[in-house]
């Protein structure tokens, strides 16, 4: 009897293994979203980034324009999971084209990309929709997993900034033609208004000859011309400059707890101290090559995104 019971164990735990590794293959799980940790058990990232990186097509970007996004490294990868977030607040944004053997992971708000198989890949080619209404500069992040103990986090890109569109107005051009008034002649003829007179006077005779009397014709012209008037409006240009947080907090913790970092005062984040809560234990840690210590995400980042708390 104890025989069937070890082996109804035995057929449990391998099953619900398999189930946990298998759906793991086929795509990152929700709760990866925002850690861009993969649920890999007790499993730790890898460091430093062997040459994993990601390649824009464009250092900018205008509301609803696309990027395309490509990430390469010197070594085959499992599984990926890749993101764009904006600089300051970190929040997911956009949405994904152009998939090919990849899916949409959604993480409400926001949407990732990641794998559908197990399969080796050497190269992930994607293109990145920006909302209509914008997003703010951005960065894109991507976590590798070459097999189940060994994965890369927090892999970033440059900073891609937001270009505001801009309305220009073309110069107007007013032109009135000139207006010419022309004032017809006008003649007046005023006829003869006496009439012969004939007085005959016994024995004298008087005859008064007729009179007539003529105006001669006055013609009067009168013309104006107005100059033509063009009027120019300059097209006016105006462009957001990025726009980044003051400075990153004093320190954070790990996933358990148990274990908090903060800057070493005086290095610029170059070195950080790991301090084990439950053992009042703390260590001096090297940033990886490269990288300054982020306490945004609690990891190794590209100096251009740490604003150092203890510089």
């Amino acid at each position: 009897m104890a025989f069937h019971h070890i082996s109804l164990l035995t057929v449990v735990v391998v099953f619900a293994l398999r189930s946990t590794v298998e759906g793991r293959s086929t795509g990152a799980l929700r709760a990866a979203c925002f850690t861009l940790t993969p649920q890999h058990g007790q499993n730790a990232p890898s460091t430093p980034n062997p040459g994993y990186m990601i390649d824009v097509s464009s250092s900018f970007y205008m509301p609803g324009g696309h990027v395309q996004v490509t990430v390469t490294g010197p070594n085959v990868w499992r599984g990926h999971l890749l993101q764009a977030r904006n600089v300051n607040s970190g929040a997911i944004v956009g949405t994904w084209d152009n998939l090919g053997d990849n899916q949409i992971l959604d993480c409400n708000p926001g949407s990732s990309v990641t794998h559908t198989n197990s399969m080796d890949k050497n190269i992930l080619n994607v293109t990145w929709v920006a909302p209509d209404n914008g997003a703010g500069n951005i960065f894109f992040v991507v976590t590798i997993v070459q097999e189940f103990t060994i994965f890369h986090v927090n892999i970033s890109s440059e900073v891609v900034t937001e270009v505001i569109k801009t309305t220009t107005m073309e110069p107007t051009t007013t032109t009135m033609e000139p207006t010419t008034t022309t004032m017809e002649p006008t003649t007046t003829t005023m006829e003869p208004t006496m009439e012969p007179t004939t007085t005959t006077m016994e024995p004298t005779t008087t005859t008064m000859e007729p009179t007539t009397t003529t105006m001669e014709p006055t013609t009067t012209t009168i013309t104006t011309t107005m100059e033509p008037t063009t009027t120019t409006m300059k097209p006016t240009t105006t462009t957001q400059e990025p726009v980044f947080d003051q400075v990153d907090p004093m320190f954070c913790m790990n996933e358990a707890g148990d274990t908090m970092y903060e800057p070493m005062p005086g290095t610029n984040c170059k070195k950080y101290i790991e301090i084990i809560v439950a053992e009042n234990r703390s260590f001096v840690r090297d940033a990886a090559p490269g990288t300054a210590w982020d306490t945004k995400i609690c990891n190794g980042n590209f100096p251009f995104f740490v604003r150092c708390a203890v510089p």
